[in-house]
């Protein structure tokens, strides 16, 4: 009987870790979509005739939408794509990073234009380092995750592992930067009100945590699995 205990107990114990997980990505999901929606909504007042409205809405989608979302395809946990097969959640998680990632160029691409054109100093602001630090890593992330899917016909030259977790790093890094970026860049003048810039505060650091860990969660179940071979 003390096997059986034991497992019923191991099992409850699971069972109530995964719906806590649940709970939280599902919180995760609505916060996510709360502040992109938010954001849009700004831009949206502030007009889309103007280049900088785009700086603020491109990137803004790009991190705090199809990024965060991106890195949640691949979490065990994940609400809508839970079911889905090891494959597929790798293309949805490719297919929303590239989204993200080309929206994050574009956006801070119009930004530099509209710069040069109004002959205004670059990357001066905490804001822009942080911004700027993020895309080095998102390019060593692409990169990384390019070579990932070729990791096991260069297996000779790294091993598959190195290349796994230097990509997951390196794109986590690029998130909590950029999402740091963004927070450094919200403002009453920018966000209509001092509480929804706390909020908004709030909200983005919640996200970037419950997102991380998630990611994290993968990356180490990733590493013991590949440990084992």
């Amino acid at each position: 009987m003390a096997p059986e205990i034991a497992n019923t107990k191991k099992s409850s114990t699971e069972s109530i870790v995964r719906y806590t997980e649940i709970l939280f990505n599902t919180i995760n999901h609505m916060l996510i979509a709360y502040v992109s929606i938010y954001l849009s909504y700004v831009s949206y007042m502030n007009g889309f005739k103007n280049l900088f409205t785009w700086h603020i809405f491109l990137p803004a989608v790009g991190y705090h939408f199809f990024m965060a979302e991106s890195f949640l395809t691949l979490y065990s946990n994940n609400s809508w794509t839970m079911e889905n097969t090891p494959e597929m959640k790798r293309r949805l998680h490719w297919i929303l990073q590239v989204i993200g990632c080309l929206a994050i160029f574009v956006g801070t691409g119009l930004e530099i234009y509209d710069k040069e054109e109004k002959n205004r100093s670059h990357f001066k602001s905490p804001h822009a380092i942080t911004g700027l630090v993020s895309i080095v890593f998102i390019v060593l992330s692409m990169l990384n995750g390019w070579a990932a899917m070729y990791a096991m016909k260069i297996r000779h030259i790294i091993k598959p592992i190195y290349i796994k977790l230097s990509h997951y790093l390196c794109g986590i890094v690029a998130f909590v930067i950029g999402m740091t970026s963004l927070a450094l860049e919200y403002s009453p003048r920018r966000m209509l009100s001092k509480e929804n810039v706390n909020m908004l505060i709030l909200f983005t650091s919640v996200v970037s945590a419950f997102t991380v860990i998630g990611a994290g969660k993968t990356m180490f179940a990733q590493f013991k699995g590949m440990c084992r071979r």
